[in-house]
């Protein structure tokens, strides 16, 4: 790996730092959920949305419960309007992966399991909500299998799971997690098919 390679895996990284996104919310007296965001992004982009750089902006501040974004957080980290752009064009490349290495921005593994568990509910609220934006109408007249899928992910937001510390508890989070990452990714090439005459590479 070049050192290129190593410092876009970082800024990779840091992006997907729930901790650095907690920060975030509190800075501006949030109330939402730091994972609701990415879901609700997500969201957008899985339904076919596409946001220039205002309404992604007004979307965060509508979520954020602010009327404009701070213009710093500190000293060593980017601005929000920076780190907005950065994550918007990072999910957004994700999800267009082959690699299929899209991953959702929930609380860290070694946290309490009501908090992973807080974390997962709030970003599938969030995409529900997104795709609802973006597709509208269009969602009904989805195939089957992604109706299905919605109807999951409502499911999940419903679901009371025993919060009891233990390895078939996070198992069990484990298994849901990667269900919804694999049903979003779904979603997306529904709704993200090429046209007809689009040349695509391979």
């Amino acid at each position: 790996m070049t050192s290129s390679d190593s410092a876009s895996e970082q800024a990779r990284e840091q992006l997907y730092d729930y901790d650095l996104w907690a920060e975030v919310h509190n800075r501006h007296g949030a109330i939402n959920h730091p994972s609701e965001l990415h879901g609700l992004l997500s969201g957008e982009l899985s339904a076919g949305e596409r946001l220039s750089t205002n309404r992604w902006e007004d979307l965060v501040c509508e979520h954020l419960g602010t009327d404009q974004l701070q213009t710093e957080l500190g000293d060593d980290l980017p601005s929000p309007q920076a780190l907005l752009h950065s994550f918007y064009a990072t999910t957004l490349a994700a999800l267009q992966s082959e690699s299929m290495d899209f991953r959702l921005l929930l609380p860290p593994e070694q946290a309490p399991l009501t908090q992973r568990l807080e974390g997962l509910s709030a970003w599938v609220r969030g995409f529900l909500e997104g795709v609802a934006r973006a597709a509208g109408d269009g969602l009904a007249r989805a195939p089957e299998d992604v109706r299905e899928l919605v109807r999951d992910f409502v499911a999940i937001t419903q679901v009371e799971m025993e919060a009891e510390e233990s390895d078939e508890a996070d198992r069990e989070l484990e298994e849901i997690v990667e269900y919804v990452r694999i049903g979003v990714l779904n979603v997306f090439a529904e709704f993200n098919r090429p046209e007809p005459n689009e040349k695509t590479l391979h």
